[in-house]
């Protein structure tokens, strides 16, 4: 498989069950307001050695950023209602991101994290959708990840 270039419209997110593997079943989240960002940093640790001019660095414990899910919130849907759900009862669930390569959606890359809602926030206007973020909080690095579609 090779892959070319890919644009942000065919991303899909999905909830599951926590656990130490991945989930058996995801719900995918309905309507995506934006596109759901993740990715990584490591602290960086400054090495001072007073008789060398420069420092050194070396690299630390990894860390997740928080993931912003924003979605046009629909009050009545049960995937929404789960994860407003998970947030008010701090329930540890699994999320699952896709990166499509296509429209087809038969080749991309995922990735998969434990975490927690930490925090929602409804927004909206008198001409604009009402939106609802839901920030996911990742607990630990990813449970999986890999190319699609998974053998």
């Amino acid at each position: 498989m090779a892959f070319n270039i890919q644009n942000g419209a065919t991303i899909t997110a999905s909830i599951g069950t926590a656990g130490n593997v991945s989930s058996t079943t995801f719900t995918e989240i309905p309507e995506l307001a934006s596109f759901t960002t993740s990715g990584g940093t490591s602290t960086v640790i400054d090495v001072v050695t007073f008789n060398s001019p420069y420092n050194r660095k070396l690299l630390g414990t990894k860390s997740i950023a928080d993931i912003a899910i924003t979605v046009n919130y629909l009050a009545d849907d049960e995937v929404h209602q789960q994860l407003v759900d998970a947030n008010e009862n701090q329930t540890r669930i699994q999320l699952k991101l896709e990166y499509f390569q296509n429209p087809t959606k038969t080749e991309g890359f995922y990735v998969i994290y434990n975490g927690y809602i930490s925090g929602d926030q409804l927004a909206g206007d008198k001409d604009s959708v009402i939106t609802r973020e839901f920030t996911f909080a990742v607990d630990q690095g990813p449970v999986a990840s890999g190319l699609l579609p998974i053998a």
